[in-house]
């Protein structure tokens, strides 16, 4: 058995980790200590430790705002617990890069989740893409929307950083981008936003990438188009029901009615195979790296008006995974 922890309040996680059967799963909450510059945790509602290495685990699944990420990704890579967290894993690039080099020298697996690469037809244009199926790659058209979620979100990194990470683990690098972004108040106080990119890979492709966030629905596009042909996905298309139901929940709860396996199960019965396997990284994150140095890179472009060359970042990476 494979012990894991969901840290932070995520009933979708545990329900979906508890369908695992190689999985013992614990829900462990942050709460406030008394103590300065300790985390202590609440465990299955109950018990409230400080020590975590008490519990044995062998993956943290890290469900907390990004703010509390960095610190709590440092605590538990000390103890050597392989960790899966959302991206982004930090509010800064700097940061972020910072941590995956700590998880790296201390041999601790760091994985990144990002649905598309779990979702079938994602991983199937993945596939199709690196066979040569569609041969050189031309142009690259991406697009997602959502309901607005309030507040001050940012599109480029909540809407749009898992697209940026399954163009980057598809087609390769970028090497500049130039983006438009626009902000609205309607009539009934509800805001919209837009953001465009459009983005000039290393290969010499384009991408152009629409996010929205003034959709009813959750919903997802991409057409990819190379010259030996051309793979096209529409969400609207190929859901054969149409369900109503809050944003949040919207996607999971389609993927459990219609795959026999949800998307997130898959990411997550992934994780547990490499978790009892050889202690090698399932993935250091390079991309999901490189997808916040496209945000970054995105929102100076919104705000100068100009290209931005991915160049100019100043943190250099390893190759991507496979």
């Amino acid at each position: 058995m494979v012990k894991v922890a969901v840290v932070g309040d995520d009933e979708q996680h545990l329900k979906t980790w508890s369908k695992l059967q190689e999985a013992e799963v614990l829900s462990i909450v942050p709460v406030q200590s008394t103590t300065p510059g300790k985390i202590v945790f609440q465990v299955n509602g109950g018990e409230r430790v400080e020590d975590v290495e008490e519990l044995n685990l062998d993956v943290i699944d890290l469900c907390v705002p990004v703010e509390e990420r960095p610190e709590l990704i440092r605590q538990f890579s000390k103890q050597g617990t392989h960790i899966i967290c959302a991206s982004p894993l930090a509010s800064t690039l700097k940061e972020a890069s910072s941590i995956v080099t700590e998880c790296k020298e201390k041999q601790v697996h760091l994985y990144v989740g990002n649905k598309r690469r779990y979702s079938p037809e994602y991983v199937d244009a993945n596939n199709q893409v690196r066979n040569g199926n569609i041969g050189r790659a031309g142009v690259i058209r991406l697009s997602r929307g959502a309901p607005h979620p309030g507040g001050e979100k940012d599109i480029f990194s909540e809407l749009g950083i898992d697209e940026f990470e399954w163009l980057l683990w598809t087609f390769g690098d970028v090497e500049r981008v130039i983006a438009k972004h626009i902000k609205r108040k309607r009539r009934n106080g509800s805001h919209v936003e837009y953001a465009l990119l459009s983005i000039r890979m290393i290969d010499k492709s384009f991408a152009h990438v629409a996010l929205s966030w003034a959709k009813t629905e959750n919903g997802t596009s991409f057409e990819l188009t190379g010259d030996k042909g051309m793979i096209t996905h529409n969400s609207a298309d190929s859901n054969p029901i149409s369900l109503q139901v809050t944003a949040s929940s919207q996607e999971d709860q389609l993927e459990e009615m219609i795959l026999d396996k949800s998307v997130l199960q898959r990411q997550f019965a992934y994780v547990l195979d490499q978790a009892r396997g050889p202690n090698k990284p399932v993935n250091l994150a390079n991309d999901a790296l490189k997808s916040m140095q496209l945000v970054d890179a995105a929102r100076k472009s919104a705000q100068t008006g100009q290209p931005v060359s991915i160049k100019e970042a100043r943190w250099s990476y390893e190759s991507r995974d496979d």
